[in-house]
């Protein structure tokens, strides 16, 4: 389904309710990674209920085990897609007896695209059917173009940067290096980063604790502009496969993956939020294009 307005044409997808196309019409430029081959073969993923692994792809609620793959449920179902207007729509997904069998928890999840001038706003919604509190994470997943040339070991993407508002030093919640599980390790990283694929060597994912920033500055090498308004969200993840790929995630997240010592019990994961029964929540970010 396609949106747009004077400044971007936007285009979403069934599967996993997440975008496909953010098209800059002033530059007459594609904004948002388009797949290739040898790459990463996502672009935006909407991620519910838990964010990145699980410890053997498995949780533990009330003494059971239930199995869930990578980003939660969302990304695996279809959404119902309805335009609202001309320059807004959202995706809906309900949960059902497939989804009880991984997370035994009925719920509603919205998210709403809304085209206003030169900024695109995504509204996520969670309504909590049940009559329990819910445990859930919940995060966002967009993968922007950046500049740059492939030679024959990488994409060189030397020349963009990542620029947060607040302190220049940001903290870094490590993971460990073959399944990326957090080791309860922290490092600093300061403001700017210049991107490399050496750096996403170095360190898989960049999961920042982001109780300072509101606004992350993709500064590409073209001389363009991307500001991803982040607001409230506790943690933010940089992203981006360690050859190929011509792009950078900037991913607002309520919560992390699993930890290393994991227990398996939702309830006492790190991170993790909770949502009493029949209560909402909502978060809102944006992207504006300059």
């Amino acid at each position: 389904m396609k949106i747009e307005n004077a400044y971007i044409k936007l285009e979403v997808q069934e599967k996993g309710g997440s975008m496909t196309s953010i098209y800059d019409k002033k530059r007459d430029a594609e904004l948002l990674y388009q797949p290739l081959p040898d790459a990463w073969q996502g672009q935006d993923v909407f991620i519910f209920p838990f964010i990145a692994r699980l410890i053997d792809q498995t949780y533990s609620y009330k003494g059971k085990i239930f199995t869930l793959k990578n980003h939660g449920l969302l990304r695996y179902m279809n959404a119902k897609l309805i335009q609202i207007d001309s320059y807004s729509l959202k995706a809906t997904f309900h949960s059902n007896e497939v989804t009880f069998k991984n997370y035994p928890f009925d719920f509603e999840a919205t998210l709403t695209y809304v085209l206003k001038e030169n900024k695109l706003s995504l509204n996520y919604e969670i309504i909590n059917l049940s009559k329990e509190d819910m445990p859930f994470m919940l995060g966002a997943h967009p993968a922007f173009k950046v500049s740059g040339k492939r030679n024959d070991t990488e994409f060189n993407m030397s020349g963009n940067q990542i620029n947060f508002d607040g302190d220049k030093e940001k903290t870094v919640l490590l993971q460990e290096e073959t399944f990326c599980f957090m080791n309860g390790l922290t490092s600093k990283i300061d403001s700017p980063i210049s991107l490399s694929k050496g750096l996403f060597n170095l360190i898989n994912t960049i999961i920042i604790d982001a109780k300072d920033i509101t606004k992350v500055t993709l500064n590409k090498k073209d001389g363009s502009t991307i500001i991803v308004d982040i607001k409230e969200a506790p943690y933010l993840a940089l992203w981006s496969d360690k050859q190929y790929g011509d792009y950078v995630c900037i991913e607002p997240w309520f919560g992390y993956p699993d930890t290393i010592d994991s227990d398996k019990d939702i309830t006492r994961k790190p991170g993790i939020n909770f949502l009493k029964a029949n209560q909402k929540f909502n978060y809102t970010y944006t992207i504006e294009i300059k």
